[in-house]
């Protein structure tokens, strides 16, 4: 250096000049968004795993993103990459840039810049991150790592790629661009450090980490081992409240084990329908997930968020809300500011020694549409799966005329919903013979919630629970357990049979497939903690329970000890006013001993006349019992409840209405 300058001075210059450029190659370059908005609120799509020139329902997932975009007013769209298959731009010339991007998004909605880290490394990694490809369209921003600052969020692109060790000890198999990569490990050491320098500065109230890979997932490609040991700490050390990615061909939500941060995978974009599951991976922290085509919308103000995951179709599949209680240090900072300025050193002194907590709360249903005027209204019916046999059609016939008769809103089944052995794959005819060519009245083409019962257990679970039957028929929904919403009504469908000690002690493993619920106490421990939450949270005025088995009967299977036991004090301590099961084959209307709780038992689906009965059990308590066929039907307003007990040939054998004691 000496012999380059000819004064000491000169040498300070140079090196100042040096240490700046350095400086400015290691931080994360910043994008800040101006938004039209009065209020720094944003509002943006996610959508991932895309460029295919339209194929795969890409143009149709473009299609219905234009239209939400245009219904919530979007800012800008993320990618989260694999933006071009399957090798990526071969140069900024590339026709794929236009066949697969800027004449896919076409929607005026959509005319707002696209933010995307550089995942396509298959092909010519340097021409998507070329500005060249601005002066095609100028929506397109790609870089390695970066921040967009876009109102009340702070958004941090990190280039996962380089991370995966797979892509290094197994490159003979592809080959990968890596100019501006190596050597991989001061590459990601830079990434590292400029990442956590990056956090630890910014002062947003929302903090979204976007990569490619999936740090928790349980679709086809699982969790990425070397960015949960790398990464992950960074983002919890810094209170992160969302890491987005795609890679996996789905949608997707966890909630983290430690902290509030949440994991969201948006890699619907085109190709889907993987049908590769880990279900058992990260069971108590699983939310959602989808296996087919679609993206996801972020909305944010100063505290508060709301995301919704999107169907192919446009339909909202899951919603999510997310609060923040706390302030932003920088708004703090600028009201203490405006008051006392006169201590303004001290203050900021202070104000850099404390700690910001920030904590969140999420609240997840399915949200069922409900009519504007009149009461919600649905009909539940359990144990029926039998092709039509044991008057399964003559039921599901009296079914249609009550539903056309009360313009019912929906159905519930309690459950073993395909006998006797559940269902083999989702292609198992039985679905058809026994649901789709039964249930086909003009008024049951409503949406069918449904509990999974212990004869459903000794099939393929995961198929009844696969999204995939939903193209088969677009009613069903299945689910372990979920929360309906339907205005002021929820309802809260528990999975029961894990509960059953005589399913685990006396029957051989093979008979059951426990798939995603062993170890069988953390999975009963975690439900029962987040049935107790999701009541004790709830503002809805009624709170209804389903489960498959029953807690109180006078039936062929008695009383559910485990229930009893386990989930009963949950219900009275929240004051639950109903409880629907199926799993003995009649209908029966019982009374609770002490807080009033209404145990209804609606499993007369096809097979019944058991005639085996406990009556001296509940002799007090029972209002009603029917040993044969038939269903139920709830009527609910913000005040009454009007519930009655259809026979096989739909006659009412039994009705009673109950007030809204807990609004």
């Amino acid at each position: 250096m000496a012999r380059l300058c000819s004064s000491s001075k000169s040498v300070f210059i140079w090196t100042c000049f040096c240490v700046l450029i350095v400086s400015n190659l290691a931080e994360f370059p910043r994008i800040k968004h101006n938004s039209n908005r009065s209020d720094d609120s944003v509002a943006f799509l996610v959508v991932g795993d895309w460029g295919r020139d339209g194929n795969y329902n890409q143009s149709r997932v473009a299609k219905q993103m234009g239209e939400v975009g245009k219904k919530i007013g979007i800012d800008f769209v993320i990618s989260t990459g694999d933006n071009f298959y399957d090798t990526g731009l071969k140069s900024v010339n590339d026709p794929r840039f236009e066949t697969s991007f800027s004449k896919i998004y076409t929607a005026k909605s959509l005319q707002k810049p696209w933010y995307t880290g550089n995942h396509d490394y298959l092909g010519n990694a340097e021409a998507q991150l070329s500005p060249a490809l601005r002066k095609i369209d100028n929506r397109w921003h790609c870089k390695r790592n970066f921040i967009v600052g876009a109102g009340y969020a702070d958004i941090f692109f990190v280039d996962t790629n380089p991370f995966v060790n797979d892509y290094f000890i197994n490159a003979k198999k592809q080959k990968f661009d890596w100019k501006g990569i190596l050597p991989r490990e001061n590459y990601l050491a830079d990434v590292r450090k400029d990442l956590d320098s990056a956090l630890s500065k910014s002062r947003a109230p929302w903090k979204i980490v976007v990569g490619h890979h999936p740090m928790r997932s349980m679709g086809y490609h699982g969790d990425t081992k070397e960015i949960v040991d790398q990464l992950l700490p960074i983002l919890e050390a810094h209170k992160v409240d969302m890491y987005i990615n795609g890679h996996d061909h789905c949608l997707e939500h966890f909630s983290n084990r430690k902290g509030s941060m949440q994991f969201l995978t948006s890699g619907g974009g085109s190709k889907a329908w993987k049908n590769s599951f880990h279900y058992g991976v990260h069971n108590a922290s699983k939310q959602f997930y989808y296996d087919g085509q679609g993206f996801m919308s972020v909305k944010l103000n100063r505290d508060k968020g709301a995301l919704v995951f999107y169907d192919v179709y446009g339909k909202p599949l899951y919603f999510i809300k997310l609060s923040i209680q706390t302030k932003s240090h920088d708004i703090i900072m600028a009201n203490i500011c405006r008051i006392f300025t006169l201590l303004l050193p001290l203050l900021i002194v202070c104000l850099c020694l404390s700690k910001v907590n920030v904590c969140t709360a999420i609240h997840f249903q399915i949200r069922q549409p409900i009519k504007t005027n009149g009461p919600v209204t649905f009909l539940a019916v359990g144990d029926w799966g039998r092709k039509g046999q044991y008057n399964q059609s003559v039921v599901a016939r009296r079914m249609g005329e009550i539903g056309a008769k009360l313009g019912i809103d929906f159905v519930v089944s309690t459950g073993d919903n395909f006998y006797k052995d559940g269902l083999i794959d989702v292609k198992d005819p039985a679905f058809s013979q026994s649901f789709t060519n039964i249930y086909t009245a003009r008024s049951l083409q409503k949406p069918w919630y449904a509990i999974l019962g212990n004869h459903d257990y000794h099939g393929n679970v995961e198929a009844q629970i696969s999204p995939l039957l939903r193209k088969r028929d677009k009613r069903w929904y299945c689910h372990r357990s979920f929360i309906v919403q339907a205005g002021f009504l929820e309802i809260f469908f528990v999975d029961t049979s894990p509960f059953v000690d005589k399913y685990f002690a006396d029957r051989p493993a093979n008979k059951f497939n426990w798939t995603g619920i062993l170890p069988r106490e953390t999975y009963i421990s975690n439900l029962l903690k987040e049935v107790n939450k999701a009541l004790r949270t709830s503002n809805a005025t009624w709170k209804i329970v389903v489960g498959h088995h029953p807690i109180r009967t006078i039936g062929h299977s008695g009383d559910t000890k485990e229930l009893l036991q386990q989930l009963l004090p949950i219900l009275e301590a929240n004051k639950v006013p109903m409880y629907i099961n199926g799993h003995d084959h009649c209908l029966e209307h019982i009374n609770n001993t002490g807080i009033p709780i209404e145990f209804l038992t609606s499993g007369g689906g096809s097979r019944a006349w058991k005639n085996d009965t406990h009556y001296e059990k509940y002799k007090k308590n029972l209002k009603f019992y029917y040993d044969g066929q038939g269903f139920i039907s709830v009527q609910l307003t913000k005040r009454q409840a009007s519930v009655a007990f259809y026979n096989a040939f739909g006659k009412i054998l039994h009705s009673f209405k109950l007030n809204a004691k807990y609004p």
